[in-house]
């Protein structure tokens, strides 16, 4: 498992208050942190490619 990145952004009016936000999200890989992310928040979508998180 690793940890991503994933960047959402609203494709629905009634979806929510904010217009996008970044959320982490444990997967296997970066398809299915996007599955993972989109299923979490519906009327919500990942436009570009999740990223792994990096440790500091």
């Amino acid at each position: 498992m690793r940890r991503y990145h994933v960047r959402l952004q609203r494709v629905k009016a009634n979806a929510g208050p904010s217009a996008g936000f970044i959320i982490t999200v444990d997967a296997v890989s970066s398809d299915m942190a996007k599955i993972t992310a989109e299923a979490r928040y519906p009327g919500y979508r990942c436009l570009s490619a999740p990223t792994v998180a990096r440790c500091q």
